[in-house]
């Protein structure tokens, strides 16, 4: 009889124990992090190719951000870790980090070394200045031709890769720098008023040799937006970066596209790179990708540069948007006047 209670409870006991939900057992480990960041110089603008090291010393990781400026350690364990960002022309930051969760998010910002050209920085210069840099070696390259398309302002590179342009009005452009056995660049910079905005990039090894056709676009580039009219809008990169992958939905919202009134939809001509695009819209294309964006009202685009290379016949954007097709809607179309009638996109490179 004994022997039956004792097996009887033996088998109680296994049955409770089933019944009873597994608890997790907290050991107090944390799960490695992702630590990502963007540096900056002054005045805001990304730094590429900038050297970032984790934990300086034996074991160290190490990598140089991109053309947006961004940076980002995978795996990173929890705990204490000290972060070292460095870039020729910079003086060095050095700090420690907290290294906890699934990411963390880190702002640097690089200030430059006192020389002869940053002297006139530290008193706030108006205009567009900063250095340019070989990325084989990222040696300072002396002679680079720097222009401000639109704006009528260039330069030329000093010893120290440095470039200054005081002159340049307020406004969007692109910048185009050249070099003898390097590949050209271009991106877009936004010249604030009453003072100046820092451009530090990087030239890949290649070639500065460009056909005739390619040449002849970008001077039309810089006629259109020195002649443009007021029912227009250029935006550049950073202004579209920080609303969204939609490039219509980031367009709208961009400041100096917003304060236009200009309507956009899927009915304007549109240009990618200085080629027609017929049928193609805007929602073709993701923030991501582009550097610049042109857009012309009625009777804003006075150089015509647009207007007669678009293949004659050919469709513009979507036939199914636009006044006509807002009225057979039952909606009201946007008047001619502010309605984009060209869309030039130019593409990240």
């Amino acid at each position: 009889m004994d022997d039956m209670r004792t097996t009887a409870g033996a088998g109680l006991g296994l049955l409770l124990l089933a019944a009873t939900p597994a608890l997790p057992l907290s050991t107090g480990a944390q799960q490695p992090s992702s630590v990502q960041g963007v540096v900056r110089n002054e005045t805001g603008r990304p730094i590429e190719q900038a050297q970032v090291i984790l934990n300086p010393g034996a074991g160290q990781r190490e990598l140089r951000t991109d053309a947006d400026g961004r940076f980002q350690f995978v795996g990173v364990t929890p705990g204490s870790h000290r972060l070292r960002v460095a870039r020729i022309g910079f003086q060095p930051d050095s700090q420690v980090i907290q290294a906890g969760g699934p990411f963390l998010g880190i702002a640097v910002v690089l200030r430059r070394l006192t020389t002869l050209q940053e002297v006139a920085i530290q008193v706030r210069p108006t205009g567009v200045y900063g250095t340019v840099l070989s990325g084989d070696q990222l040696k300072p390259v002396e002679g680079a031709r720097v222009e401000l398309l639109g704006a009528r302002v260039r330069d030329t590179t000093d010893a120290d890769g440095a470039f200054s342009m005081s002159a340049a009005p307020t406004g969007t452009f692109m910048l185009r720098v050249s070099s003898a056995g390097h590949d050209t660049r271009m991106l877009s910079v936004r010249v604030p008023r009453d003072t100046g905005v820092g451009i530090d990039l990087v030239l890949r090894p290649g070639s500065d040799k460009l056909d005739a056709h390619m040449e002849m676009l970008w001077a039309d580039l810089a006629q259109r937006i020195n002649w443009r009219g007021v029912n227009s809008a250029v935006v550049g990169r950073e202004q579209l970066l920080s609303r969204g992958r939609s490039l219509e939905m980031a367009l709208k919202f961009a400041p100096d596209f917003a304060t236009k009134s200009i309507v956009i939809d899927e009915g304007a001509c549109l240009f990618v790179d200085g080629v027609a695009r017929p049928g193609a819209t805007v929602r073709d294309f993701d923030t991501e990708d582009i550097e610049s964006i042109e857009v012309y009202a009625s009777r804003s685009e006075f150089s015509n540069t647009l207007g007669r290379r678009w293949p004659r016949g050919a469709i513009c954007g979507n036939p199914g948007t636009g006044p006509r097709a807002a009225f057979r809607r039952g909606q009201s179309p946007a008047s001619r006047a502010n309605r984009a009638q060209l869309v030039s996109i130019w593409l990240r490179k």
